[in-house]
């Protein structure tokens, strides 16, 4: 099972910035920082590798090449994890958010303290900032306040917010124009950070706290915020240059840079209706029984045996049964084959509730995605759950699922192939159209075993098999084969077989992928029962 973080880690993925080949920050006297002192060992002074390492577990991120002034602006999630991990400075600093207004700079009264002056290192404190009256919704930003100038050590800010008058000397800002020694593009630097490559949805943010200048080394305040993304993270979006379920990705932060990061590694091809080795081919190669093909992410058997003969016309050839106007048309990837004709897979096709149409199959896209607290998956996507994020006009927040739904649906229960609208349980097949020869049955798209003439279908990447009708191919048992036949090939390739009068056998594709298959094959069991007791 392959695991997600909205935000953007993720997925078990391991970003390491050691290789980084950004070049180093520097200040406008071309200081080249954090100034780091190897002799010091210790997470107090002078040495932020030794506390990212400590943070990281590891030598992760390195804090020369993974050094950012980017992102300046961050979504929180849900709540947000405050950690004080170093104090190198003579001043008793004190760590704050605001909300985001663009192109305005946040008001004093909008300065909210969390991290206060008295709060040594280790010391970590939760923020429910969804619930929190001054949050406005949006973007946040976060701010250092210093004592310099005054006749005190401790900035403090008032409970509502806004600085104590006579306590704060600077404020310094993560949006770094709004500092009070900004003259520019080439202004000091007073804030860089690095995000976590160990902690998801994780930024460490490490302060230099003198106006115009000082030692450099960003250890005066060191701080994580856990619970917070990158303004724009977490979007889905498509990796270049891979295909198959490798092309999907999230986009995340990467040394202060939105980057499109990959949530799906390439695994052993199995019957199923992805490309796993993420080559261009859907359920390719060998991967059923000898006696079996694979169709639409199950292994079903083959025509052509004595047990099975194919309906209306169609022959059987690599197993299928196929429309020989079908026969020698050549599809492109993602098209099937009708009545000697090219189309999309997925044309016209409105799968049931719950469901999403890929190449012909109508499948749960959460099925097998499982995502991080406080994110529910949606049409294959980790969200944050509406429990953080609230719902859109008309839908309220169930809180036992974390989603969005109706109102009167809070707590409804319904039984298996139905949801609920509006307070009372619809079937999940209500207004859909399946792949043609398939009919939708207890939420599920299944073979329909009386389809007759015409349709379309596909479980792979050119061609897919349809049922009583004209579709696009598949071949081999493996699912593999030439443009002429083949899971790929967009030859007109319909199971629309019988078994014969002395065998209880099922030439016909079970639709679906696998956690579909059971229920495709007792309903073609039933209607094929139904057709031998006509027969006879």
């Amino acid at each position: 099972m392959v695991r997600r973080r909205a935000s953007g880690l993720v997925f078990g993925l391991f970003f390491s910035t050691l290789a980084s080949s950004a070049a180093a920050l520097q200040q406008p006297d071309n200081t080249t920082i954090p100034v780091i002192d190897g002799s010091v060992t210790t997470c107090s002074d002078k040495n932020v590798q030794v506390c990212l390492n400590a943070e990281e577990g590891g030598s992760t991120i390195n804090a020369l090449s993974a050094a950012a002034v980017t992102p300046e602006t961050y979504t929180p999630i849900c709540g947000l994890t405050f950690k004080v991990i170093a104090r190198g400075a003579g001043y008793l600093n004190t760590f704050g958010w605001y909300n985001v207004v663009a192109g305005q700079k946040p008001p004093a009264s909008d300065l909210h303290s969390f991290l206060e002056c008295t709060d040594g290192p280790g010391t970590v404190k939760v923020l429910s900032i969804k619930s929190s009256p001054y949050y406005q919704g949006g973007e946040i930003g976060f701010f250092m306040a210093t004592p310099e100038g005054t006749s005190g050590n401790c900035p403090q800010f008032a409970a509502t917010g806004g600085p104590v008058a006579g306590t704060v000397g600077h404020i310094y800002y993560s949006e770094r124009k709004y500092n009070p020694d900004n003259t520019g593009p080439n202004s000091w630097v007073h804030l860089i950070t690095y995000n976590s490559v160990t902690h998801p949805n994780s930024f460490y943010f490490a302060w230099e706290d003198l106006l115009s200048g000082g030692d450099n080394d960003f250890d005066d305040l060191l701080t994580r915020v856990d619970g917070i993304q990158c303004s724009g993270g977490g979007d889905p979006c498509t990796v270049s240059g891979q295909q198959g379920k490798c092309a999907s990705g999230l986009m995340q932060c990467q040394n202060g840079q939105l980057t499109c990061v990959q949530t799906w590694q390439p695994t052993t091809e199995s019957c199923n209706a992805l490309d796993d080795d993420c080559n261009g081919q859907t359920d390719d190669g060998d991967l059923c029984p000898p006696s079996q093909i694979c169709y639409k992410g199950s292994c079903v058997p083959k025509c052509g045996t004595t047990e099975f003969q194919c309906l209306g016309g169609l022959k059987c050839k690599d197993g299928v049964c196929i429309d020989p106007a079908c026969e020698t048309v050549s599809c492109n990837a993602g098209e099937v084959c009708v009545a000697g004709k090219c189309q999309g897979a997925c044309d016209g096709v409105v799968c049931p509730f719950g469901q999403k149409c890929v190449e012909g199959v109508c499948s749960d896209p959460c099925a097998s995605v499982k995502c991080d607290a406080d994110f529910v998956c949606v049409e294959g996507v980790c969200k944050v759950n509406c429990g953080c994020d609230g719902c859109p006009t008309g839908k309220q927040c169930t809180t036992a699922t974390g989603k969005c739904e109706d109102p009167g649906c809070n707590g409804a229960s319904c039984a298996a192939g139905t949801h609920c609208v509006a307070g009372a349980c619809v079937d999940d097949c209500q207004g859909a159209v399946c792949p043609k020869g398939q009919l939708c049955s207890a939420g599920q798209c299944v073979v329909d075993a009386d389809a007759g003439a015409g349709g379309s279908g596909g479980s792979s990447g050119d061609g897919g098999i349809v049922f009583g009708g004209s579709g696009g191919g598949s071949a081999a048992s493996g699912g593999s084969g030439a443009k002429d036949g083949g899971a790929f090939g967009g030859t007109g390739n319909l199971p629309g077989t019988t078994p014969a009068e002395d065998d209880g056998g099922c030439g016909c594709r079970a639709a679906g992928r696998d956690r579909g298959a059971a229920l495709g094959a007792l309903a073609l069991l039933g209607l094929l029962a139904s057709r031998l007791r006509r027969r006879r």
